[in-house]
């Protein structure tokens, strides 16, 4: 006999069995449990074996819509089909659906990638993948046709940042190929774009100024460090710069750990270096006078400029930039990465070795091997040449006035 919905919703196993079985028709029936859960399952043969597929659990499926189940079960083995079987390839499917989707896998590929990158550029990419590339996040991989990408680097240009089609398109070929590797697409969408026909060819990019004459910086030094008005750890920031080489974002973060007073050398991890290698910054004596005094006053922070809004952050990355801007040097005129290329241009031309040169810039010169060597072999004479450079800005400062 057929259940009926009331019997379904009063139906419990009795106290002295673990669970009961009540047959409804073609195969179907409700499996109560002593703990009150009631699961529907409907038994069937395929190739002449008795198997059981599950249909969910009442009430969230009702006794007609079991019944339904069964019925497309049925229909399912009329077809010479394995209705357990099918429901596996359809899970199966839907995984595969949902991995394919671009969403899943650009954010999957961006997790594995941002370990290699720089804080700031690993954020740039991720907003490009979310905001810039928003016609396609929600698509599946193989959906994703050449015209789509057109689209978001004309949207680019029609927003006035062409200059961030190139980059754009970089990625999104990059994620592409390896879409391509894991089988789950066999074309790449990106591959016949060219920006140049796209777009036309882009302005020339714009070096960062610097300035290379002696009698500029001269000027500029002592412009530098004669000026004491403003925030404090902005002013003692932009007073190391030009004396260390390295990159703006790398003297903001640097931290109190990596500071060593004992064999005059700034320590910094991989984790802090663009080069992703560590990288030794002999300290001249200015320099480590500097920091000495600098310490006085923040090392109640693991970084030796501290925001002003909260000691746990370095200061933002404009402050260096606005503060040459008050000073008087625009962007036109000299950046703080500026110092960069004007301490490798006139230690160049009073004839420092370039290897030097370019091992303090942390530069990426020669083969690996190479590399480890002449950082082990040319500290010395890197740490000449920081006292020197830091000896001749003292000199030029006080020559030009």
């Amino acid at each position: 006999m057929s259940l009926t919905a009331a019997q379904v919703k009063n139906l419990s196993c009795p106290s002295n069995k673990k669970q009961i079985k009540k047959h409804d028709s073609n195969g179907l029936f409700l499996l109560v449990k002593d703990n009150g859960s009631k699961l529907w399952r409907v038994r069937y043969q395929y190739s002449g074996k008795q198997q059981e597929l599950a249909l969910g659990k009442f009430p969230l499926v009702s006794l007609h819509e079991a019944r339904k189940k069964t019925d497309e079960a049925r229909l399912l083995l009329a077809q010479g089909i394995n209705p357990t079987e099918e429901r596996r390839e359809r899970k199966k499917s839907a995984i595969y659906s949902q991995e394919n989707l671009f969403s899943e896998f650009s954010m999957k590929w961006f997790e594995k990638q941002k370990a290699n990158w720089e804080v700031d550029y690993s954020k740039k990419v991720k907003r490009w993948l979310i905001d810039v590339c928003s016609s396609i996040f929600k698509m599946p991989m193989e959906k994703i046709e050449p015209h789509d990408i057109t689209s978001i680097l004309l949207g680019l240009e029609k927003k006035g940042t062409p200059k961030q089609a190139a980059p754009v398109l970089s990625i999104l070929n990059r994620i592409f190929k390896s879409a391509r590797a894991n089988h789950l697409i066999t074309s790449l969408p990106t591959e016949h774009i060219s920006i140049k026909d796209l777009l036309g060819p882009m302005p020339a990019v714009r070096h960062m100024s610097a300035i290379t004459s002696p009698k500029e910086l001269s000027q500029l030094i002592s412009d530098i460090d004669d000026n004491e008005r403003g925030a404090f750890c902005t002013i003692q920031c932009l007073k190391l710069i030009p004396r260390i080489f390295l990159r703006p974002s790398e003297v903001r973060s640097l931290k109190w750990e990596y500071v060593d007073f004992e064999d005059s050398l700034i320590r910094l991890p991989t984790s802090d270096m663009k080069g992703k290698r560590d990288h030794l910054v002999p300290m001249s004596i200015q320099v480590t006078e500097q920091l000495k005094e600098l310490q006085k006053f923040t090392s109640y922070s693991v970084y030796l400029f501290p925001g002003s809004r909260s000691a746990t952050n370095p200061i933002s990355k404009n402050v260096l930039t606005n503060r040459l801007k008050i000073l008087g040097y625009d962007g036109s005129i000299m950046t703080a990465h500026g110092f960069r290329s004007t301490a490798s241009t006139l230690l160049n031309e009073r004839g420092w070795s370039y290897e030097a040169i370019e091992a303090q810039l942390a530069h990426l010169t020669g083969t690996p091997t190479s590399r480890a060597y002449n950082r082990a072999l040319r500290l010395m004479e890197r740490k000449k040449m920081m006292q020197w450079w830091s000896d001749y800005l003292e000199e030029i400062k006080h020559k030009y006035k």
